[in-house]
C-alpha cells in the first residue's frame, strides 16, 4: 500500500519569519494547519536566537526544543532555571509557560516541534545515521487503526528516503512529509557521510 500523501519541503522554499520581539528569526520547515480556523495541529521550525528575551506564548501547544548550534541558553521557566547547553539536548514544555532565555555565549540555532495538545499527539527524536547506515520507519509506529503523519528533516548530511517505490533525496535543511496506513514502511539511508536527522510522528487524538 503506497503512502497517501508525499511532500518534499526544500530548505530554499521554507519561509523565514521574524519574531514579534525582534530577538531572532524562525525558518518554518513544515506546518499542518487546522482544517477550520486559524492555528495549526503541528509545526516544525528552526529558530535563530540572536539575543536575550522572552519566548512567545502558545497556549494549548506542547513544545519540544533541541539545541542545534551555539553555546546554548539559560532559561528562566516560571522562576526555575534550566540550562540548555549540550548539542541535541532536548527540553519539553507547555507553550503557555512564561520563559525568558539568556544566551550563554552568542547566538544559537534551535529545532522546535510544536503540537496542538487537544487534537494531536506526537513522538519525535533526533538521531544520527553513520555513512551508508539505514533505518526503517515502520507504519505501525503511527497507529493500528488510523492514518499517521510522519516528518523527516535532514539536519546534517544528505539523506535518501525510499517511499512507496520512489526515492526522495534530502539535502541539509530539507524535509519530507508523508501520510501512511499500517503496512507502509519507509527506508532512510545516509548518503556519503554521517547524517543527523529528526523523525517526528503525528497522530490525531481520539474524540
Amino acid at each position: 500500500m503506497s503512502p497517501l500523501t508525499l511532500q518534499h519541503f526544500r530548505v530554499a522554499d521554507q519561509p523565514v519569519l521574524p519574531w514579534k520581539n525582534g530577538g531572532g528569526t524562525t525558518r518554518e520547515v513544515a506546518i499542518a494547519k487546522r482544517a477550520r480556523g486559524a492555528g495549526f495541529r503541528w509545526r516544525v521550525s528552526v529558530a535563530q536566537v540572536a539575543r536575550d528575551g522572552p519566548f512567545s506564548l502558545y497556549p494549548g501547544i506542547d513544545r519540544s526544543l533541541w539545541l542545534l548550534r551555539g553555546k546554548g541558553m539559560i532559561l528562566d521557566v516560571e522562576g526555575v532555571e534550566r540550562r540548555l547547553a549540550q548539542r541535541f539536548e532536548r527540553f519539553d514544555f507547555p507553550g503557555e509557560s512564561r520563559i525568558t532565555a539568556r544566551l550563554i555565549d552568542g547566538p544559537t540555532e534551535d529545532l522546535n516541534v510544536m503540537v496542538e495538545r487537544a487534537s494531536t499527539r506526537a513522538t519525535a527524536r533526533l538521531f544520527a545515521l553513520q555513512a551508508g547506515g539505514a533505518e526503517v520507519v515502520r507504519a505501525e509506529s503511527s497507529s493500528t487503526s488510523r492514518e499517521g503523519e510522519h516528518l523527516v528533516v535532514a539536519l546534517g548530511g544528505a539523506l535518501a528516503c525510499f517511499v512507496g517505490g520512489e526515492v526522495v533525496e534530502l539535502a541539509i535543511g530539507d524535509a519530507l512529509r508523508w501520510t501512511t496506513v499500517p503496512g507502509d514502511d519507509v527506508l532512510l539511508r545516509a548518503q556519503g557521510r554521517r547524517v543527523e536527522l529528526l523523525h517526528a510522528n503525528f497522530v490525531a487524538r481520539s474524540k
